[in-house]
């Protein structure tokens, strides 16, 4: 007598067995629901604009005893005479007191600006040339 079971079942038994499974499916959802922990989270950090002369390759530290020297305002470039390409944004992870689970899978990051800029500009002429063509 080959074939399937389901073939060999009474439609109360088969019936039983669909509920069970279906019951079975919505009660491993809810524990999944309710017991994991969540997948992802946000967390916001502020970034220190900090001063790289010279363009060095090295760690720039926001805080602690190896400090990178700070920009605090819009202003200071412009008095320090310094690039744009000078000042990098450094962000210590994760915030202290805080620990990063080895379990990380991914990092995901929006970097949003605040910048300064002012209405009017020197517009070279080789700029307008450009332009036009």
């Amino acid at each position: 007598m080959a074939g399937a079971i389901i073939e060999n079942m009474s439609t109360k038994k088969l019936v039983f067995l669909g509920f069970f499974i279906f019951v079975l499916q919505v009660l491993s959802i809810m524990i999944g629901a309710l017991i994991a922990p969540s997948p992802t989270s946000a967390i916001r950090y502020l970034s220190t604009k900090c001063i790289n002369h010279h363009r060095a390759r090295a760690w720039l530290m926001p805080w602690g005893s190896n400090q990178c020297q700070q920009v605090h305002s819009f202003d200071e470039p412009l008095a320090k005479t310094l690039d744009a390409n000078d000042i990098v944004f450094a962000v210590h992870l994760p915030l202290p007191n805080m620990e990063m689970s080895p379990w990380f899978q991914y990092m995901l990051a929006v970097l949003q600006f605040d910048i300064a800029f002012k209405m009017i500009n020197q517009i070279g002429e080789m700029y307008i040339f450009l332009s036009r063509m």
